[in-house]
């Protein structure tokens, strides 16, 4: 048995919830060590289900909730949670348990299987825009310019590279940490910068989270603007035609906002539905901002009063795993690094935004993909990173042995419609 109670730190018994009217995610992983070392699979059901209201769209917990169910001798349950995500698109790994394997004997597994494997094939046309020969980048972002120059950031080694001719790159600025997100503004570039993960200068003790400014040409630090006295990682950046920037944060989940010529990155919108934001996607003539959450889907916000509304899923879709996240006519476009496959989704949104009415894949598991991050809409396409290496690293940020890292490769997908 490979899976003990510290990886099983999602659980609660209804009796639990006594003490509190909404205990915190944190509470809930607790009381779920407790209830799978005390062999309690009631609770260890009810509180894995409680996380599961909490994180919709962790496939972690989803795969502790089929295991808490076979435990508990429910076996129809279980394989009711494999077959919701297969018909979601997905594949899920169980593994770890034999509880796993004996849910894999059962007669109306086989039908669930041939939909994983059918789930798993490669979709839509890799079309390739340009490659560069440096493997040791680990691109995260990049940007077009208004004339089609595009810049890549590097989280590895802070730099930003004018890809614009893959044969003469020219690199453009050294950042004073990796760089998550770029914008391209007029003749500045804006950036999302950290000096943190794996970045090869990484300074545990004194950890930077900042919007840098650049001169798009010179390279020349224009502006810098960090986040202050709390831990905080930028990890997505917009900025607004008046000049405003919003970054979101990964680490301490909130969205920051720094208004034109400010100096200082002030909370805009918080949560407590708020789990691990990634990509945003700003629609400036609403006044309105879309966030990704890897664990709690789609949010969209009023970026005249911060109000933060839950983006519906009555399409029962799975809209989590999102990381870089685009606007493209009523749309959203959402490149889903954080599922088996790996996908570029089209999620269509009703008049107000606040449903999702629509989802479409328009790309998955190209073989020319390690890991797909951000990209940026050009003209009717989405330009993105298909090759960042991120799997290639190992939680100390060393590449990983017999890893192979590809060069920086950029792709594209159409998107209107076929």
């Amino acid at each position: 048995m490979l899976i003990g109670a510290a990886m099983l730190a999602v659980g609660l018994s209804a009796s639990a919830y006594a003490d509190s009217d909404a205990p915190s995610y944190q509470t809930i992983m607790t009381k779920t060590g407790e209830a799978f070392q005390a062999e309690d699979w009631a609770a260890l059901n009810d509180g894995l289900d409680a996380a599961q209201a909490l994180r919709p769209y962790s496939l972690y917990v989803w795969k502790m909730r089929i295991l808490a169910r076979r435990l508990n001798g429910d076996v129809t349950g279980a394989l009711a949670l494999i077959e919701k995500i297969s018909e979601r698109g997905l594949v899920i790994d169980l593994s770890g348990h034999e509880a796993f394997d004996q849910l894999k004997t059962e007669p109306a597994y086989t039908e669930i299987e041939a939909q994983f494997v059918a789930n798993m094939k490669p979709a839509g046309d890799p079309h390739v825009i340009t490659q560069y020969d440096d493997a040791n980048l680990l691109p995260e972002a990049y940007a077009v310019g208004p004339s089609g120059t595009c810049f890549i950031g590097s989280v590895r080694t802070g730099k930003i590279i004018d890809l614009s001719d893959a044969a003469a790159p020219k690199e453009i600025a050294v950042a004073s940490g990796g760089v998550f997100d770029i914008e391209v503004r007029g003749d500045a570039l804006w950036a999302a910068v950290n000096n943190q993960l794996a970045y090869e200068q990484a300074d545990p003790e004194n950890k930077i989270a900042s919007i840098v400014v650049f001169d798009r040409t010179t390279g020349a630090v224009k502006r810098e603007v960090r986040v202050s006295r709390s831990e905080a990682l930028l990890g997505d950046l917009e900025v607004a035609k008046d000049g405003t920037a919003y970054a979101s944060d990964s680490l301490t989940p909130r969205l920051f906002k720094l208004a034109p010529g400010g100096d200082t990155l002030e909370v805009f919108a918080e949560d407590p539905r708020f789990a691990n934001l990634q990509g945003i996607a700003l629609d400036d003539p609403s006044h309105r901002i879309f966030i990704a959450d890897y664990l709690a889907g789609l949010f969209v916000v009023d970026t005249d009063t911060a109000e933060v509304t839950k983006i519906d899923n009555s399409i029962d879709a799975h809209l989590g795993g999102i990381d870089g996240l685009y606007y493209y006519q009523g749309a959203l476009i959402g490149i889903q690094n954080g599922t088996t496959p790996l996908r570029i989704v089209r999620i269509t949104l009703n008049d107000d935004a606040t449903e999702a009415t629509g989802f479409e894949v328009l790309q998955q598991n190209l073989d020319a993909w390690n890991e797909p991050t951000h990209g940026a809409i050009v003209k009717t396409e989405l330009h993105y990173i298909a090759a960042s290496n991120w799997p290639s690293y190992d939680k100390d940020w060393n590449v990983r042995e017999n890893a192979e890292l590809q060069p920086v490769r950029i792709m594209a997908v159409p998107l209107d419609a076929q």
